[in-house]
């Protein structure tokens, strides 16, 4: 597959003054990571977020590509090369999905950054993947809906579809055994100095202790990560709905138009042909 090509070859190389990867936040979904993602604005960073692909679309094609290449070979797997245009020289953390899929891959590319494993109890994060995620991705409607706009909403659909897909391959023996074994090879992986497992219930102290910084004189962040996915599920939902009323509309309108000139020219007609009798 080496020889293949790629849609990151064809993006930009990030600026000379890009900020360096500090960072890598890779634990699993639904561990508070909303709250991080605040957390490490508050302290200053430049965190990305899956959420962030909203304001770069064209991030989709490109975090799929990666996906594609580390589960099923389809390109050359993406190296510190890739993830630097990745991550276009403007972010300095990458804060849980899509990177924690990665996460193997981004500890070799970034060796000096430091690792954190957002954690809570693994009966709690699964009763909260199965009221949110799992709940989510049972909106068949997307398939249909997300048609109308395949290069924002459509693609972006294409995205998390695929990541749901890879159920089978990142959990084999069930989505608990999954978790537990995740957090199990990274901290293998990672040497201790370079990692911290957090949940975000010990607020600021030991993370701020594990970065080197000074603790905030804000309350630590806490974002319902449930209510917050859920929320922007219904927004997309509703994003496409607008989308397909405004594309069908246009047409409906200018038949509505047509036939309300066809049908007074055809009276105007009637009444002409009435008058010459």
């Amino acid at each position: 597959m080496g020889g293949t090509a790629r849609l990151i070859d064809q993006q930009p190389e990030p600026p000379k003054d890009a900020v360096k990867m500090e960072v890598l936040m890779l634990g699993m979904p639904r561990t508070g990571t909303l709250s991080l993602l605040s957390t490490f604005q508050i302290l200053g960073y430049k965190p990305f977020h899956g959420s962030t692909m909203e304001q770069y679309p064209h991030l989709l094609k490109l975090y799929l590509e990666a996906l594609q290449a580390k589960f099923y070979g389809t390109v050359q797997s993406y190296g510190r090369k890739e993830f630097d245009k990745l991550f276009m020289g403007k972010w300095n953390v990458s804060c849980n999905m899509p990177g924690s899929l990665l996460a193997e891959d981004l500890i070799k590319a970034y060796p000096n950054a430091k690792i954190v494993l957002s954690t809570r109890d693994v009966d709690k994060w699964q009763y909260s993947m199965k009221g949110s995620v799992d709940l989510a991705v049972k909106w068949k409607t997307f398939d249909w809906l997300a048609s109308w706009d395949p290069d924002r909403i459509g693609l972006w659909w294409k995205y998390h579809k695929f990541q749901h897909s890879l159920r089978p391959i990142l959990a084999p023996k069930g989505e608990r055994q999954a978790y537990i074994d995740h957090y199990k090879r990274l901290n293998e992986l990672v040497p201790p100095e370079r990692l911290l497992n957090f949940d975000v219930v010990d607020g600021w102290e030991p993370l701020c202790k594990f970065l080197d910084q000074d603790i905030p004189a804000v309350p630590f962040p806490k974002v319902n990560n449930k209510n917050s996915f859920l929320a922007s599920r219904r927004h997309r939902w509703w994003q496409m709905v607008r989308i397909l009323m405004r594309k069908v509309s246009i047409p409906v309108m200018l038949l509505a138009v047509v036939s309300y000139l066809l049908w007074t020219t055809w009276l105007w007609l009637r009444l002409f042909a009435v008058i010459q009798s």
